[in-house]
């Protein structure tokens, strides 16, 4: 790896117009009323405009898709290649991949970025695709699907992104992405930005990118205390931790809570349940079709859906500054998923809370939890009500 950048700079960045020149997309960040860089695009883009390749480290909600989008569209503009796929954003789920396009179309209408994503008509994607091909943004699956049926043409391409690379990496699309990046011709700019950089994405990088420049925009040290980390502990009756979800949804009434479930099914049980008991909440998971899950995610966007169930790969994406209250259900054999699952809530100021129920089966990943990260875990007791359930 080459040198590490860190957003302690003696140049203070305060906007954008320090870092970026074209006049077209410093007007459309003013309309989109974008005025300050986070730490993340103030230490990104120069390096990003020079071609270097390059790792960036921040978490989730910090702006890395500016980060990355800016200098690509800046470098198409001034690039003498203007036909064919130039830059290629592979993201781990659909939502994630839509909110890339939209971010793009608004900074440079001229463009219209081609999505490629399951669960949305084939057709569609290849009218995008028939009309702007400059752009692509979309999940390893479908984009490698396109490659195969030879639709899309990977040989003019100059800048490719791995978005929440190590998400990606973590659900199993290594394969994937691995047979799509050796589809790119060289020279080519490569850009990998990550909550986490950890050996699978390093081990893709030493292969992929070269002499790649490192950005670690570290969590503020002041956004810590804004989350209290709770837990309470069960015992290992079917219906234990439900019961216990529904006696803390109770005690909460949050306005905006997130369920965090290992596992599709689960989601399913805990949406049963929660609706039983007439608590309005909804599963986000991979088995809806694209339109219910934009659905379910603009009701909990506008605040019409309280409690969104999901799991850690349909939760990729969603950034809702408002939201009070993170649940797991289930504690995730790797310990890091528990930081970007609490790092959901305590957004922008505001205060938040992360309550986990631990029953039997999460007693070694918890107890690897508190041993991996110095988070200062209070135990509560489980609401009487759910004893009474």
């Amino acid at each position: 790896m080459s040198e590490t950048e860190n957003q302690n700079t003696s140049t203070i960045i305060t906007s954008f117009d320090q870092l970026i020149s074209d006049p077209g997309l410093l007007e459309a960040l003013k309309k989109l009323e974008i005025s300050v860089p986070t730490a993340v695009q103030a230490a990104s883009i120069p390096i990003a405009l020079t071609g270097s390749d390059l790792i960036a480290q921040a978490q989730t909600g910090s702006g890395k898709t500016l980060a990355f989008s800016l200098p690509i569209l800046s470098q198409l503009a001034k690039s003498s290649v203007k036909h064919g796929t130039l830059a290629l954003i592979l993201s781990p789920t659909r939502e994630i991949a839509l909110q890339v396009q939209g971010v793009i179309a608004a900074l440079d209408p001229s463009i219209k970025p081609s999505c490629l994503i399951g669960g949305r008509n084939s057709r569609q994607s290849m009218q995008e695709l028939n009309a702007d091909p400059r752009i692509v943004v979309g999940t390893p699956g479908r984009v490698l699907d396109f490659i195969q049926r030879r639709v899309l043409n990977l040989k003019r391409c100059q800048h490719f992104v791995l978005d929440e690379a190590d998400e990606m990496l973590g659900i199993g699309f290594l394969e994937d992405v691995t047979t799509i990046l050796k589809q790119l011709p060289k020279p080519r700019q490569g850009m990998f930005f990550s909550a986490t950089i950890n050996p699978r994405v390093q081990s893709l990088a030493r292969e992929f990118l070269s002499d790649p420049k490192q950005v670690l925009i570290a969590t503020a040290s002041d956004s810590a205390p804004e989350i209290e980390h709770l837990f309470c502990r069960v015992d290992g009756g079917l219906t234990s931790k439900a019961a216990a979800l529904c006696a803390i949804l109770e005690k909460e009434t949050p306005q905006a809570c997130l369920i965090f479930c290992n596992t599709k099914s689960d989601t399913e049980l805990v949406e049963v349940w929660l609706r039983r008991r007439n608590i309005k909440a909804s599963r986000l998971n991979s088995d809806l079709s694209q339109s219910q899950r934009e659905s379910i995610m603009n009701q909990f966007r506008d605040g019409t859906l309280p409690i969104l169930i999901a799991t850690d790969i349909a939760a990729r994406g969603i950034d809702i500054k408002e939201l009070d209250l993170v649940i797991n259900y289930a504690i995730h054999d790797q310990s890091e998923t528990y930081v970007h699952r609490s790092g959901r809530t305590g957004r922008a100021g505001r205060a938040g809370k992360a309550i986990s129920i631990v029953g039997p089966q999460d007693f070694s990943a918890f107890y690897a939890l508190t041993k991996n990260f110095s988070i200062p875990l209070t135990e509560i007791d489980v609401p009487k009500s759910a004893e009474a359930a």
